[in-house]
């Protein structure tokens, strides 16, 4: 799990990275990279706090598991993943239609990051494992 966490804080750096350029470049306003942000961000918690965080006794170790449940959600977050271009692109097109994909999907991964540490969090809270800073 720790693993995942680092992967979704590198992939938010790198796409928070292309967000700030677009910005600075004048390829996005900022209100609509926040937008984008901010429901990618809602739309990433949702998803991620779908999943089921559970501690394996024998591993001691915390695991996360998908369900059936899980599987469609994921199945449909993919499709909408893949398909955000053809979805956004009625309304924006061009230089900005790539800055508010990288801001969407910026807010996405912040929003799974957050949604899988705290699940990480409360399972090792209940575990009595959680150390304190």
């Amino acid at each position: 799990m720790k693993r995942r966490l680092i992967i979704f804080i590198i992939m938010f750096m790198i796409m928070s990275g292309i967000m700030i350029y677009d910005l600075l470049t004048g390829k996005i306003n900022f209100w609509l990279a926040f937008l984008a942000f901010g429901s990618g961000n809602l739309l990433g918690y949702l998803v991620g706090s779908i999943s089921k965080i559970k501690w394996h006794e024998e591993d001691s170790v915390v695991i996360a598991k998908m369900d059936r449940i899980g599987i469609i959600i994921l199945v449909i977050y993919l499709s909408f993943s893949l398909s955000r271009r053809w979805i956004f692109g009625h309304w924006i097109h061009g230089d900005m239609l790539s800055a508010f994909s990288f801001s969407f999907a910026a807010g996405v991964i912040l929003g799974r990051f957050i949604s899988t540490r705290i699940k990480i969090r409360n399972v090792l809270k209940e575990q009595g494992r959680l150390m304190k800073p």
